[in-house]
Formats: C-alpha cells, sequence, structure tokens
C-alpha cells in the first residue's frame, strides 16, 4: 500500500491501531507466536508510514504513548519516535530496561544500541 504524501491520516484512530497491534506483539511474543508478532510488525510500519507522511509528520502523537502501562506499546513508539524525539525515546528504552520485564526487556537491549549508535557497519 502506497500512501502519498500530505495526505490527512486521523491520528487518533491510528495511535488505537498502534496500541492494538502492540498488544497483539505482547501477547505473541509471550507465547513465541512468531508468525502473528510479524503481521503485526508489518501493519505497524505502514501505520507508522502513514503518520510520518501526514501533514507535520504524525509520528509525534507517539510521545504520548511513553508512560502506556505495556511495555510493548512503550518500546515500539519509541522506536519509531526516536527520529522526532531522540533523548526522550532513549530514556524510555532504558526504563524497559531498568524494569527487566522480560521478554521486552531483551529488545529493548538491542534497540537501545541501535538508537544510539545505529545499524552495524557493513563488513
Amino acid at each position: 500500500m502506497m500512501v502519498k504524501k500530505g495526505k490527512a491520516v486521523p491520528a487518533d484512530a491510528t495511535v488505537q491501531e498502534f496500541i492494538d497491534l502492540s498488544l497483539t506483539q505482547h501477547e505473541a511474543v509471550l507465547y513465541l507466536e512468531t508468525r502473528a508478532y510479524n503481521r503485526a510488525y508489518e501493519k505497524i510500519r505502514k501505520l507508522v508510514d502513514k503518520l510520518r507522511l501526514s501533514p507535520g509528520d504524525q509520528r509525534h502523537a507517539l510521545i504520548d504513548l511513553f508512560d502506556h502501562p505495556n511495555p510493548q506499546v512503550r518500546l515500539n513508539a519509541a522506536k519509531y519516535a526516536h527520529p522526532l524525539f531522540p533523548e526522550e525515546s532513549i530514556q524510555v528504552v532504558q526504563s524497559i530496561i531498568d524494569a527487566k520485564k522480560y521478554p521486552q526487556e531483551a529488545h529493548a537491549r538491542s534497540a537501545l544500541d541501535y538508537l544510539m549508535f545505529g545499524p552495524l557497519p557493513r563488513e
């Protein structure tokens, strides 16, 4: 699905769908349901693209999820809002690591490295 730049999307509905898909990922990771996790991941990526391409880059709406009670929602929000809020995103990811809530703690550790240092160089 191609999203045209400048097309407005309702951020509230998109953010709620982001939450729902993140919760789906949370359940999938707990029960080792890789296929469900990956499907939710692809849908989240498309939602974030919609937000990014909307006038004014609506990814800023994800900052409201930085204190969501679910660690998967917080982790996803921090990863996708990082380009707009790098310091705050890193703090959210660090708080997930500090809380030692597995399995998100493991995901947060690798996400923190990526957010702070970028992708590993190719050899």
